[in-house]
């Protein structure tokens, strides 16, 4: 607040004036916040699922204190300079929070201005979107209590879904997407691929298969100008906020009183849908069973490779299983938002390991020393090494022939002991997996970490790029071991990636959960 940095030149009692309006504005939002202000220009209301609801241009009231804008300067039109309200949208908005309420038995977040757009546009970067200080009190409270939202569901959920829904007069009876052509889905996309976008699973393909006239359709078509997605759809998607958002630009025929039930019901069930296809939101846990899920964080950042989406659409598939993701910042902060398991994937050793820096590795150290579990997945095995200088140190292994490691890609043969059979829940003695230029593991013999044990060793090899043969046959593919209080399982090749192993990585998981006592 820049009242405290004042000038020594400006008087006191001015000051003393904007530190009353301040307060004056605070009280006001906070009576907003509980609904108990008819006066309120923000509506909000906290929720308890992943699903955040914004409608910054419904309202219809006067900002005290402020004037209308006149927008010297800038252009109008469509997603430009623009004062007509999006008439319908803050009713639209709040029957859409009752209906997502009523189908999956939770409240959504909501947040929808009652401030009359000729004022204030949530929807602009702040030097477009108010010409006083009244209206800036107006629109700064706006995004303070909207990015509380959807940092809450970063922390709570570690993904999220936001619905920023608009109104327009181009086309009745259609309703037009705004994800910046998917980059403001981008998470969405990594995770389980364009379809979860633009197939018809997508929250586009569940409202057109309700009978709604969406565009761009196909829907891998490029999105209509000035309805592309504004401020709000691209500031608060992807990271620091894990969110996926989307713009919904509504005709007439959506939002004019007589249909706005239908329409609201019709968006709570294709929410609820991508809720449980997409936003790791099982049915039973959307109608409110609380059943204490394991918390499994998984990497996201720099030197992750595309083997990332595909492990989370393996994971995803198990219920007991909650997965979100983790930040380099994150780490760096030891915010583990309550994961027992780390996964570190497919990619870059060396990039994930120099992304993190010491200070994210040693936090890594300490997470696991303390009781947490750690799986790495090929670029992640190398990560959990003793035999570089970005590596964790977590796993007494070092990496055979390092100066080949660009061996090549394909399926190998393992072998797989009677211990492996029975902590990964595999029915043979010997699988084909699919292999992508993993470590060769053997021991580093560092008296500091605890032997290793061996799951799985080579039985055939890739010998390309100059590859010697004869180095992958019998090094260790599958390793585990402990970590002071904690657990360690690396895969050198690709479980995630061949079709029958997948659940491989669930047992790897709740293995790691465990304490070495057995406890959990």
């Amino acid at each position: 607040m820049d009242f405290l940095n004042r000038p020594a030149s400006q008087p006191l009692s001015k000051l003393v004036r904007r530190v009353v309006l301040l307060l004056l504005f605070s009280c006001a939002s906070s009576g907003t916040s509980q609904g108990q202000d008819e006066a309120a220009l923000i509506l909000h209301q906290a929720g308890e699922l992943p699903i955040v609801i914004s409608a910054p241009h419904g309202g219809n009231r006067e900002v005290p204190g402020s004037h209308p804008r006149t927008g010297e300067g800038q252009v109008a039109a469509p997603g430009k300079f623009g004062t007509a309200r999006d008439g319908g949208t803050e009713e639209l908005a709040q029957l859409v929070s009752k209906a997502v309420e009523a189908r999956f038995g939770k409240k959504p977040y909501l947040v929808a201005s009652r401030a009359h757009r000729r004022y204030v546009d949530p929807n602009r970067p702040a030097d477009a979107a108010f010409e006083d200080p009244a209206a800036e009190r107006v629109y700064r409270q706006y995004h303070d209590t909207l990015e509380g939202c959807c940092r809450t569901v970063r922390k709570e959920f570690g993904r999220g879904l936001l619905l920023d829904l608009h109104g327009q007069g181009s086309k009745a009876n259609t309703v037009f997407r705004g994800t910046q052509n998917g980059k403001t889905v981008a998470l969405l996309r990594e995770r389980f691929g364009e379809p979860a976008h633009s197939g018809p699973e997508s929250l586009t393909g569940l409202l057109k298969g309700r009978g709604w006239t969406m565009h761009p359709d196909p829907f891998e078509g490029r999105e209509q100008g000035g309805f592309t997605g504004g401020y709000i759809v691209q500031t608060y998607s992807g990271e620091p906020f894990g969110l996926d958002a989307i713009q919904l630009e509504f005709g007439n025929d959506y939002r004019k009183p007589d249909a706005r039930e239908q329409t609201a019901r019709d968006l709570a069930e294709a929410a609820f849908h991508f809720a449980g296809r997409y936003l790791d939101l099982a049915a039973n846990e959307a109608q409110g069973d609380k059943a204490n899920r394991l918390r499994v964080g998984v990497f996201r950042g720099e030197g992750t490779g595309p083997s990332r989406s595909t492990l989370l659409t393996a994971l995803a598939r198990e219920p007991r299983l909650k997965v979100f993701d983790l930040t380099v910042e994150d780490i760096r902060k030891g915010d583990w938002n309550g994961a027992r398991v780390l996964i570190h994937p497919g990619g870059s050793g060396g990039g994930q390991g120099r992304a993190l820096g010491e200070e994210g590795r040693e936090q890594i150290r300490r997470f696991v020393a303390d009781g947490g579990g750690y799986v790495g997945v090929c670029a992640g095995a190398y990560l959990a090494t003793c035999d570089y200088d970005w590596s964790l140190k977590i796993l007494d292994a070092k990496v055979l022939d390092r100066e080949h490691w660009a061996r090549g890609f394909g399926d190998v043969e393992l072998s797989v002991t009677p211990a492996a059979r029975t902590r990964l829940g595999l029915d043979r003695d010997q699988v084909t997996i699919y292999y992508h230029q993993g470590p060769l593991l053997a021991p580093a013999n560092d008296p500091a970490v605890p032997d290793y044990e061996g799951l799985a060793s080579f039985t055939s090899e890739i010998t390309k790029n100059g590859a010697p043969p004869g180095i992958m046959l019998g090094a260790t593919a599958i390793a585990a071991g402990e970590y002071h209080k904690g657990r360690v399982l690396c895969f050198s090749p690709h479980p995630e990636k061949t079709a029958g192993l997948e659940p491989l990585l669930t047992r790897a998981v709740l293995w790691t959960a465990e304490t070495p006592d057995g406890s959990r």
